[in-house]
């Protein structure tokens, strides 16, 4: 073993205590980290796969999901990322790593993070298995997390499918070109500074998504004159108040969390040479010598207008939703029959502002409960729900509900079953109507032995009331 290696190892009591204080923080240490990284780290374009200490998988995003064939519950919490990746190229691994690094290192998961745990930046490529048997070359860079006292609870491998690419890079794998390659990328806008960040770096995908020529912008100006102005002073205030240090609102505050060694993605708004502007996610690492000293900084941005162009149709969309559901309660919140909603077992799911009148209930006290609690016959009640659900509709059934203060209110409900958008049963839908008046009226009549429907001598329809004498 290595001198710096054995210095670096921990003893065994000091590998008991870091095992024990890991495995008492939870997955939600991992999901403490901002917004914006849960927003990068939820792409469906990279697989992000987030494991605890011992290489358990915690965390299984969409993007791996995509890519492997796993949903995150068949994996999390049982596998590691050893067991999708190719049992072969994992023991090669561990055997030229033990070599290079000069220790014994184990050809499982210990294979895949043992650089990342030493502090050692790693992107490497390997095949993963998807859950159909499948294989795919993936390029997967490895990052230690660590709390706040710099101890490792788990490590996130970020991947991407290399497929496209594979054949293109053969002859560069050969050659030892892997990295020159991803780098040379079209797809990618990779900008390298210099230490006080002028630009050295601008590759073709830089030049493409920007508009510039490498020419125009080396050894000329910094990643900060091309992006929003705006944004970068809030950034930088933003960063001031979390890390607690004055941070001034240019390049410093584009690589101030690299230059800690603290990975950093991010999302900012480029501006192109002909003053366009884009959304692009970025990539930070600090760029270091032999001695580990910095030397520049490395800028991988994507252009992230597709996503957010999904993503605001989706805030549309939303937004759109909650406009039809305010106007379909507005619809029922105004209508002057008492509107009910129950499920299948006739439990009250939901009710309008005349039911609470009706019932002299509140709405927390009517959902939940038995629609025939609140009427004074439940079993005709009960079975005019089950009719409905029988014959998909009721009209003019006749029940008298009761108040909790004594008052009766004759009310005849028209009632029809309601479905889903998969079209699956959902409950019942029940618009009640107090007629207490009109049966009131009708036994007034009754009791004067009105007669209806006589007609005049020139034809008109009218009706005469006449009374009976005693």
């Amino acid at each position: 073993m290595s001198e710096k290696l054995r210095d670096s190892a921990p003893t065994d009591g000091a590998a008991h205590m870091a095992e024990v204080s890991t495995e008492s923080r939870s997955q939600e240490t991992i999901l403490t980290a901002e917004a914006l990284q849960r927003a990068i780290f939820n792409s469906a374009n990279f697989s992000s796969i987030a494991t605890d200490a011992k290489g358990v998988i915690q965390i299984f995003n969409v993007g791996a999901e995509r890519m492997l064939g796993y949903l995150a519950s068949e994996v999390m919490n049982k596998i590691t990322p050893a067991d999708i990746s190719d049992p072969q190229e994992v023991i090669a691994r561990a055997a030229v790593l033990s070599i290079e690094l000069e220790t014994p290192i184990k050809p499982g998961f210990e294979a895949l993070i043992f650089k990342a745990s030493r502090g050692i930046e790693d992107i490497y490529e390997l095949t993963y298995i998807r859950k159909d048997g499948s294989r795919f070359p993936a390029v997967v860079s490895v990052t230690a997390l660590r709390d706040a006292h710099d101890e490792i609870i788990g490590y996130l491998l970020i991947g991407t499918d290399n497929t496209a690419r594979k054949r293109a890079e053969e002859e560069l794998l050969k050659a030892g070109a892997l990295q020159r390659a991803i780098f040379n990328s079209a797809n990618f806008s990779s900008i390298a500074t210099d230490a006080k960040g002028v630009i050295q770096i601008f590759n073709v995908g830089a030049e493409r998504m920007l508009g510039y020529l490498a020419a125009d912008v080396m050894n000329k100006i910094t990643p900060a004159d091309i992006s929003d102005p705006q944004e970068l002073n809030a950034r930088a205030t933003a960063l001031s108040a979390e890390i607690g240090t004055p941070i001034s609102p240019g390049f410093d505050a584009l690589v101030f969390k690299a230059s800690r060694g603290i990975e950093d993605i991010y999302e900012l708004t480029y501006i192109r040479k002909d003053g366009s502007r884009f959304p692009a996610v970025v990539s930070v690492t600090a760029l270091r010598d032999a001695h580990g000293a910095i030397i520049g900084y490395l800028l991988i941005g994507t252009d992230n207008t597709a996503r957010k162009l999904v993503e605001e149709d989706h805030l549309k969309l939303a937004q759109r939703l909650r406009d039809q559901q305010f106007y379909t309660r507005s619809l029922i919140e105004s209508n002057i029959d008492a509107i009910i909603t129950t499920d299948q077992r006739g439990i009250i799911t939901d009710i309008n502002k005349q039911t609470e009148t009706l019932t002299g209930s509140t709405r927390d006290e009517l959902i939940g409960a038995p629609f025939k609690n609140f009427f004074t016959d439940p079993e005709r009640a009960d079975a005019g729900i089950r009719m409905v659900l029988a014959q998909g509709k009721v009209t003019n059934y006749e029940l008298i509900a009761r108040n909790w203060d004594g008052k009766r209110t004759v009310v005849s409900y028209n009632a029809s079953t309601f479905y889903d958008r998969e079209r699956r049963l959902q409950g019942v839908f029940v618009a009640a109507r107090d007629v207490t008046e009109n049966k009131r009226l009708d036994q007034v009549l009754k009791k004067r032995n009105v007669d209806f429907g006589v007609t005049t001598p020139n034809g008109d329809s009218c009706v005469i009331l006449t009374n009976k004498l005693s």
